[in-house]
């Protein structure tokens, strides 16, 4: 399946939820659950998205260990995306400052807004704190809420060619 095909309800279910569960697991392989604030776009027909978070000691040791990361969307209507990823700390700068504009371009509640990153100053992109991580999907899977409960409960299923 191509992803051309998710695309118009994946970019919609993931900016009108704006958080999703994200689950990594530790060097024993048990799942933690964390809230996550991720932007998604699609280039080359496929998925990509970072989230603005804090490269704690918990998570980097957890990513460090399996940088795979599995990411729920959920809405009132019953609307789903479910995401497995792989992760990776963006240190490119161009990258870096991508990502900043990404999150203060994008309009609330989505991103941040120009009013959300006010103060840091034009070049807060490169602070040590700024460190966005990067989700590349290699399988999302879209179940929409009009099909409960007597839909496919399987929905769209998308895989990266690996």
């Amino acid at each position: 399946m191509s992803f051309a095909e998710l695309h118009d309800d994946f970019l919609a279910i993931t900016a009108s939820t704006v958080f999703c569960t994200a689950t990594t697991v530790d060097g024993h392989g048990r799942p933690r659950n964390r809230i996550l604030h991720p932007i998604f776009i699609v280039r080359d027909d496929a998925p990509v998205g970072w989230a603005l978070t804090g490269k704690t000691p918990l998570k980097t040791r957890h990513l460090e260990a399996n940088p795979h990361m599995a990411c729920a969307f959920w809405t009132p209507s019953h609307d789903t995306v479910f995401i497995d990823a792989v992760t990776t700390w963006v240190t490119d700068e161009d990258e870096l400052r991508f990502t900043w504009d990404l999150f203060r371009d994008t309009p609330p509640p989505l991103g941040w807004g120009q009013a959300g990153l006010d103060g840091y100053g034009p070049d807060e992109w490169r602070s040590e704190i700024y460190t966005p991580l990067r989700l590349d999907p290699w399988r999302v899977q879209i179940m929409l809420g009009k099909e409960y409960p007597v839909g496919d409960l399987t929905g769209q299923v998308w895989r990266a060619s690996i």
